[in-house]
């Protein structure tokens, strides 16, 4: 049978795969929810939390791995190790101090940030540890300039009810959050901002077992920690999906933040793992036995057309070749989301580097001639797949790729990686358990009884229940609401007209781009009171809102927009009515709101009381 007859035979068609049993495939995937914490304050420091538009500070890091207390070394931190980066670190010393610096020791651990952590324990089910010890994790990869992130173990074996059955809540855990990168590359940049910021994980069993199960399970959980005390808004809450068939390898699917992909993303992963699979049973018929050393081709490409090429051969970069024996084709395959060869050059791309090969379009490069000049120095025959990666001396990216051709023979390798798009790319090997070392600078903390009996947050289906007089519409989304612990308070006065203020005018507000965040709660009392007792115009609050932005002192507002007392008005009615008799219904009002600031419903209402017909 020819090379090419087996191409067909083994890798059916992308419309055959797309109906998968799940079942039969063995699929399970479990999560890790990371959600931060309105707890005011970072978790080790008094830094507030928010967001820095100036970094007037600025450090300069290189790290490197340390071993665990067995001496072990964690596999993802000597894979940073060799990336051999250099980190650059942007600090505003109004959101970061000198402990994200790793310059002082930790403070106490905040006890906003604990207390939300022992109540989202509570409303998942979960046991409560006797003693928190927070643990060092070992992150080389820049994130945090101490090279380590604090996370403490706060309670165990709890569990949810969905559609499907029980989810076991493996573990809750309290940590800080890590520095988001600026730029990537040999000197990568982060800002210190969100460093330190409290987040609370939560790590489910791998019960799940369809992609839609796996978004039920997300959803669930995501909306019962919007009962608590947490961040809301882009960034603020991340999944991890952690992903294996039966014959594959579980892959930790990294920074997911769109709740209604999260299907696709899985989807995507198990297409992923049943194409590496197929092909796996495919080398082992063949024989294959894997690939040796690259070999240092630079001197062919010498004198390229190719400009990307050229380019990094005049600045003494070095061009590595491959020959895989009887792999043609093979990179043109759908591997998930995208084809293999896309898979394949996320390895050398995790290094910095990039890798072209025979199975692309070499006349858009200019490189066919070079390519046919390289497969007479390989002596690679037609069926035989060329790559070349361009490099530095180090060859640390033309080795990771080496190394996954060669795992083609043995299936699915287990690995970190992150979401991108409705797929995911290669990141870095699986973590182990040698990236946790104990954390010296932070004492224990005892679990107290008062600690154990702490108040439940209500869930927001309980919140919906006792809004029952409002409109389902407006209960469904002020229960959901960054403002309902706020609403809370102010439906003393008009639960409908509370949920309002925070639904509709604060986005009229917003509009006009002032800010809401400039407005206090005890503002909001004043008004709500003045407004539901109709003393002003429910209609003008906007207008008040938007004053209140600008610095402008309510009382100063209210005078300006108050409206007549009840009595008074019913005296200037019947005044209006004495002065211009025989005067029509709507002109005795256009005078009266000339003489008063009065709500014209109420003028009409008051002049069809008193006028004698």
């Amino acid at each position: 049978m020819a090379w090419v007859d087996i191409l067909m035979l083994r890798f059916p068609k992308k419309t055959d795969r797309d109906k998968l049993n799940y079942s039969e495939l063995g699929m399970k995937a479990g999560l890790e929810i990371h959600q931060q914490l309105a707890s005011g304050t970072k978790l080790f420091c008094r830094c507030p939390i928010g967001k820095s538009e100036n970094f007037p500070v600025e450090v300069r890091r290189k790290m490197v791995p340390v071993q665990s207390e067995l001496g072990d070394e964690d596999p993802a931190a000597l894979f940073e190790y060799f990336r051999n980066r250099t980190f650059v670190y942007k600090a505003d010393p109004a959101t970061s101090c000198l402990v994200e610096l790793d310059e002082n020791p930790p403070r106490p651990v905040s006890e906003s940030a604990l207390r939300t952590a022992l109540q989202v324990s509570r409303l998942l089910n979960c046991n409560l540890v006797d003693e928190i010890y927070f643990m060092r994790k070992a992150v080389i990869d820049g994130s945090a300039v101490s090279g380590f992130q604090r996370t403490g173990l706060i309670a165990t074996n709890g569990s949810i009810d969905t559609s499907f059955g029980t989810v076991k809540i493996e573990t809750v855990n309290l940590e800080e959050d890590s520095a988001p990168a600026v730029s990537k590359g040999d000197v990568t940049e982060y800002r210190l901002d969100r460093l330190g910021v409290p987040l609370v994980e939560i790590a489910t069993d791998a019960s799940m077992h369809t992609p839609q199960q796996v978004k039920e399970v997300a959803e669930k959980i995501g909306t019962m920690l919007r009962a608590t005390d947490v961040v809301r808004g882009i960034g603020s809450i991340r999944q991890d999906v952690n992903v294996s068939i039966e014959r594959g390898s579980r892959v930790e699917l990294k920074g997911y933040q769109e709740l209604d992909k999260i299907p696709e993303l899985v989807e995507n992963e198990v297409k992923r793992q049943l194409f590496l699979v197929e092909l796996k049973d495919k080398l082992q018929k063949m024989g294959f036995h894997g690939v040796g050393a690259a070999t240092d081709v630079t001197k062919i490409f010498e004198h390229t057309r190719c400009n990307f090429v050229k380019k990094a051969v005049d600045s003494r970069r070095k061009v590595f070749a491959l020959k895989v024996p009887r792999f043609a084709g093979l990179l043109k395959g759908q591997c998930g989301d995208r084809t293999f060869g896309k898979e394949l050059a996320a390895y050398p791309a995790s290094h910095g580097f990039g890798m072209t090969h025979s199975d692309e379009d070499l006349d858009k490069y200019n490189l066919t001639q070079d390519f046919a000049n390289l497969r007479k120095e390989l002596a690679a025959k037609d069926e035989d797949l060329v790559i070349i990666v361009i490099a530095n001396y180090s060859c640390q990216a033309v080795q990771s790729l080496v190394d996954r051709i060669n795992y083609c023979a043995i299936g699915v390798p287990p690995e970190t990686r992150v979401a991108d798009g409705i797929g995911s790319k290669y990141a870095r090997p699986l973590p182990g358990a040698g990236r946790l070392y104990p954390e010296s600078d932070v004492p224990a903390i005892k679990v107290t009884r008062s600690m154990r009996e702490i108040e439940t947050p209500k869930t927001l289906d309980e919140r919906k229940e006792e809004l029952s007089g409002l409109p389902e519409q407006l209960r469904e989304q002020i229960v959901k609401s960054k403002y309902y612990p706020w609403f809370d308070e102010l439906k003393q006065y008009d639960p409908t007209l509370a949920a309002s203020v925070f639904l509709s005018n604060y986005k009229d507000v917003s509009r006009k781009g002032c800010n809401v965040d400039k407005i206090a709660l005890q503002d909001l009392h004043v008004l709500l009171k003045s407004a539901a007792s109709e003393s002003v115009p429910k209609n003008k609050i906007t207008d008040i809102l938007i004053e209140l932005c600008s610095g402008t002192e309510l009382n100063k507002i209210l005078e300006k927009y108050s409206l007549v007392s009840d009595d008074k008005l019913e005296h200037i009615v019947k005044s209006v009515i004495h002065d211009n008799q025989g005067k029509s219904d709507s002109a005795l009002i256009g005078i009266v709101m000339s003489k008063a600031k009065a709500d014209g419903r109420r003028v009409s209402e008051l002049v069809k009381k008193f006028v004698v017909r």
